[in-house]
């Protein structure tokens, strides 16, 4: 839903109201980049005014295969000619330490990209290059924020 500020004098609805205090609701992603076998995928996201958190948790099984997963959006990002966003990743390979990684969202995709940290300081959408064996019950969590 398009969401247009109050202007000046304008009086103030219930439903603007409602637009700034919006609940999480679940939505279904349609991942690339993995084969989910017997994984589990939860995605989640709020709207407040003209800005889209969106929340995921994709979880190994195990015959989950691929790599780095991408996510479609619950709502297109606005068109600004080239803008980006970013946000937070955490990959628990399922045992072991956690690694560091980032989401990107370019204002011309429909989808998610996600990144894993290498050793080198580098991103990769690769896990074998970053250095990274998923086993059952690891799993990739992770945000970000967006303009609508």
């Amino acid at each position: 839903m398009a969401y247009t500020s109050p202007q000046p004098g304008q009086r103030i609805t219930a439903a603007m109201l409602a637009a700034l205090a919006a609940e999480w609701k679940p939505y279904t992603a349609t991942l690339s980049n993995i084969s989910l076998g017997n994984g589990s995928v939860m995605t989640r996201y709020q709207q407040i005014a003209n800005r889209v958190t969106v929340a995921w948790n994709v979880t190994w099984g195990s015959t989950t295969t691929g790599n780095m997963p991408a996510l479609t959006l619950p709502i297109a990002p606005a068109s600004l000619g080239g803008m980006r966003w970013s946000g937070d990743l955490t990959i628990s390979r399922g045992t072991g330490s956690w690694r560091a990684g980032w989401a990107v969202l370019t204002d011309s995709s429909t989808s998610i990209s996600t990144f894993a940290l290498m050793n080198t300081g580098e991103i990769t959408a690769t896990l074998a290059t970053a250095g990274i064996t998923m086993t059952a019950n690891g799993w990739i969590e992770g945000n970000l924020t967006y303009e609508v």
